[in-house]
């Protein structure tokens, strides 16, 4: 699976740091493998080291804060606000793989474990809390982040780097298989059924946290770019009230998980969403899969929920339960000027969490009760290619609001292609869909033709019919 070859783990949680003062230098370094975090950060050779220490920072508009290409950080980045003109950005810096941000704890090692009973493991109990620490800064990120506390709910285990997932459950009583988990809130630790120690049977285990690997919430004029973000109970990038937003050239995977509400056993988890407010904002040419809800998403509920200008193009998705989720209430609240364009969406609802859904919903678009004031909505020139439940789903009526064509569909066997207000159509019946639906009028229902689909090469072969079927005399689905 594309960037999951295993990197050397490199541990870094939080840390308490002084708040230093503002600085002016535009540009920070961040080397998890050879930063300090009391160097000054203004220089490769002087780079920080920890996410803490970034987090800790208030930076000038206009700030660049750059990670080391082929080193690993663990925890939450919380990002900071820049101005018009001068965003904050979130970048990468050297040659090699794209920084990795892991919102995950290791637990591989013999000492991570005890016995519970029979086929029945948990893990030790948690490290003694930060604070007691006497540690360098160089020395404290390698050290604590692989074995650190579970201090929130274990949404997901990812085992050898995502050749395998383990199985959320609920209680003690319910691990039964293999895999199966439960996440103990009150002791902080996680019980795990398997026939053998789990250290004997995966040279990598990851229990994903219930934190946003990037926490953007209230920021404006922020750039993320070239990051991976992976291994993550909760969003990828998460948060509302967002504003002046880009995302670029992002892997954000195996995200999701986690135990939405307190009292409720619902579980949630989504690449890149913007939530309530959100306005101006662009994503593109990223790669998103293994995403336990949505990919990509903008949605609201509240009286003054505004979601306005907001891009998505040239993205490429594999394996998340929605490609792209919308919807906006109640009537008070507004989506205005959003744009799907040129994505190519390939396998909804088979990723890693569509097992163990209690509502498997496996569909590219997936457009819930839409009660917003709507206008400007705009689906075209994308691919979407095989999903279990259908390609697309639309729940009520805001056809006004919303305009699909030129996109390329392809459904397996004889699943569902389209979804609308309850009724489904098959690929033989898009002349009916189109006459009820009045959308793809343009668009084509057939096999996009991919290179290389089980190695997840979604380039076009040069007989595929998305090479032809463009507004913009581009091709179909994700291009660039």
């Amino acid at each position: 699976m594309p960037g999951l070859s295993a990197p050397t783990l490199l541990s870094n949680p939080a840390q308490t740091i002084s708040r230093p003062a503002r600085r002016t230098t535009d540009a920070y370094y961040v080397s998890s493998s050879v930063g300090n975090d009391g160097n000054d950060g203004h220089s490769e050779q002087t780079a920080w080291q920890s996410l803490a220490r970034v987090n800790a920072t208030e930076f000038q508009p206009g700030a660049r804060i750059l990670f080391r290409r082929n080193d690993l950080w663990r925890g939450s980045l919380r990002a900071k606000s820049g101005v018009e003109g001068r965003p904050i950005t979130y970048g990468a810096y050297g040659d090699g793989a794209k920084p990795i941000l892991q919102g995950s704890v290791a637990k591989h090692m013999p000492t991570s474990w005890v016995r519970a009973g029979r086929s029945l493991w948990k893990t030790s109990p948690a490290p003694l809390p930060n604070a007691t620490l006497r540690m360098s800064p160089r020395s404290f990120s390698q050290e604590i982040g692989a074995e650190g506390a579970l201090d929130v709910d274990v949404g997901n285990i990812v085992l050898d780097y995502g050749s395998e997932c383990g199985t959320k459950k609920w209680g003690p009583e319910d691990l039964h298989q293999n895999g199966d988990f439960w996440y103990d809130p009150t002791a902080r630790q996680v019980w795990i059924y398997l026939d053998v120690p789990p250290y004997t049977k995966y040279r990598s285990i990851e229990l994903a946290l219930r934190r946003h690997i990037i926490d953007g919430g209230g920021c404006q004029f922020v750039n993320y770019e070239d990051l991976h973000l992976r291994f993550g109970a909760a969003h990828g990038i998460g948060g509302g009230d967002t504003r002046h937003i880009t995302v670029r050239r992002c892997d954000v995977c195996f995200i999701g998980g986690g135990q939405q509400f307190a009292d409720r056993t619902v579980r949630f988890g989504n690449g890149i969403e913007f939530w309530n407010t959100g306005q101006d904002i662009l994503v593109e040419q990223c790669r998103l899969w293994e995403i336990y809800d949505a990919a990509l998403t903008n949605q609201g509920l509240g009286p003054i929920s505004e979601q306005v200008n907001i891009i998505y193009r040239n993205n490429v998705i594999w394996n998340a339960e929605y490609s792209f989720e919308y919807w906006n209430q109640p009537e008070t609240a507004r989506t205005e000027d959003i744009v799907f364009e040129h994505n190519t969406c390939v396998d909804s609802g088979h990723g890693w969490g569509h097992s163990q859904r209690p509502d498997k919903n496996g569909h590219h678009l997936m457009f819930w009760q839409n009660s917003a004031a709507t206008t400007g909505v705009v689906v075209r020139n994308n691919i979407f290619s095989n999903a279990t439940e259908s390609c697309l789903r639309m729940d009520n009526d805001w056809r006004a609001g919303l305009a699909l064509d030129r996109n390329v569909w392809f459904q397996n066997d004889r699943i569902p292609v389209f979804e609308f207000m309850g009724r489904q159509f098959q690929a033989d019946e898009l002349d009916a869909y189109r006459a009820i639906s009045g959308f793809d009028g343009h668009s084509v229902v057939a096999d996009p033709c991919f290179r290389n689909r089980a190695m997840h090469d979604y380039r076009l072969r040069p007989d595929s019919p998305a090479l032809h079927w463009s507004a913009d005399g581009r091709p179909c689905g994700a291009t660039g």
